[in-house]
């Protein structure tokens, strides 16, 4: 994975995924899944932002590549198949027409994990990171553009709903009250009312 993402600037990078590990680990303690699977699940989970033709590709996939990465550590069949499920369903990507379930704890702990990454400070840093490599303007007070401080609106602000797990909904309330905060400061700062 190091080699996979050790160009990415977007805010996918080893950092994030060591996040996400530590993160998919603690709640893997507190609710007794398979930390085996989580560990795993977590290190793989954002393969799927640097195949196909770098553009990134549907994590469904990336199963087979995490097979093969997976095929010499002695983690066996049944818990590969466990980690390819956590990784088939923790994103929900704007192509397709409905969004996964998560079927097994494991899977909800990546889930959550990662979208507890993209919440808080972090997460703000991280949305002005994938923003600026790809281009994305900061905002556009008319709503014509898809913009940085849009995606708050459209994903950030809603990711404390979608959690699956107490623990990371009970981490989920100061991260979030961070981006209500953040974001009204923004408009504020913007319209100089601030």
């Amino acid at each position: 994975m190091r080699e996979h993402l050790s160009a990415d600037a977007s805010g996918h990078d080893m950092h994030h995924v060591w996040r996400v590990f530590r993160l998919a680990q603690r709640f893997a303690d507190e609710l007794d899944a398979d930390s085996e699977v989580v560990g795993c699940a977590a290190l793989v989970h954002d393969l799927h932002r640097v195949l196909g033709d770098g553009t990134g590709c549907d994590p469904e996939e990336t199963l087979s590549v995490i097979e093969e990465m997976l095929e010499g550590t002695g983690i066996g069949d049944e818990r590969t198949g466990a980690v390819q499920h956590c990784v088939a369903v923790h994103d929900d990507l704007e192509f397709r027409d409905e969004d996964p379930e998560p079927e097994t704890i494991e899977a909800k702990i990546l889930r959550d994990a990662d979208n507890l990454d993209a919440m808080g400070a972090v997460g703000v840093a991280r949305t002005f990171a994938f923003g600026g490599v790809h281009g994305t303007p900061l905002w556009d007070p008319d709503g014509e553009d898809y913009s940085q401080i849009y995606h708050f609106e459209d994903k950030l602000l809603r990711l404390q709903n979608e959690l699956h797990t107490d623990p990371a909904q009970q981490l989920a309330e100061e991260r979030h009250a961070f981006l209500e905060t953040f974001f009204e400061r923004f408009l504020a700062e913007w319209h100089g009312e601030a």
